[in-house]
């Protein structure tokens, strides 16, 4: 699967302004986290409350985001009961958001990403089961919607500055929830499509569906016959 042809996408759903603010709204919750976090705890190690208090400050951030033509914001529940976070719809486009703590600086694979994706995948689904729940049927018949991973990274909370973002990925991950994605890359890649927005054809959801199915579908053939 092309991951230009999705980074298109992406761009042509979420417009430039819309994305910008929503990583500035995500980079003000982790400032406003870390302040908090240094202000009530002078004893307790920030491994435990840390992570739990950023991901809160960001999905509040991002719920507290106004409307825009084609943009909301929805306080959806997760399963079990118990939690809340933010889904971002855009057009054609649902994103939710998972903080990611890495171990090693830059945390950003490259565009080209391949070894390790079963790991990385299985680590978010162990800390965000949600965000890979099926609210987004898998390219049946009713999905009209990309579902997209906007994932902030941040250092390891033994070390580290926590009061920014260390840099943010948007994956697009595969329908059946395994071990792949179809687009893995830095945020920032996605400027050089919107500089070139005007030039752009309208490509439409279902015809992007198909081709991602059958990229699947093809990945899944050279996979049983190198078995």
């Amino acid at each position: 699967m092309n991951q230009e042809e999705i980074s298109r996408f992406i761009c042509q759903e979420l417009p430039r302004h819309q994305l910008q603010r929503v990583l500035e709204s995500i980079e003000a919750a982790f400032n406003k986290s870390d302040r908090h976090l240094k202000a009530t705890y002078q004893k307790v190690p920030l491994a435990g409350p840390g992570p739990q208090s950023h991901h809160y400050m960001v999905q509040e951030a991002l719920l507290g985001l106004p409307e825009d033509e084609g943009f909301e914001v929805i306080n959806r529940a997760t399963r079990p009961a118990g939690g809340h976070y933010a889904l971002i719809r855009a057009g054609t486009l649902q994103i939710t958001t998972s903080i990611v703590t890495v171990d090693r600086v830059p945390p950003v694979r490259e565009a080209k990403f391949r070894r390790d994706l079963r790991v990385e995948n299985e680590r978010l689904q162990q800390q965000h089961p949600d965000l890979f729940a099926p609210f987004v049927p898998p390219f049946g018949p009713n999905d009209d919607s990309l579902h997209a991973l906007l994932l902030p990274h941040s250092a390891k909370w033994t070390e580290g500055d926590h009061s920014s973002p260390l840099g943010f990925v948007i994956a697009v991950p595969y329908s059946d929830q395994g071990s792949r994605y179809h687009l893995w890359a830095e945020v920032g890649q996605l400027w050089q499509y919107y500089d070139e927005e005007g030039e752009l054809p309208d490509v439409a959801y279902p015809t992007l569906r198909d081709r991602m199915r059958d990229a699947e579908s093809e990945d899944k053939s050279e996979e049983g016959g190198s078995e």
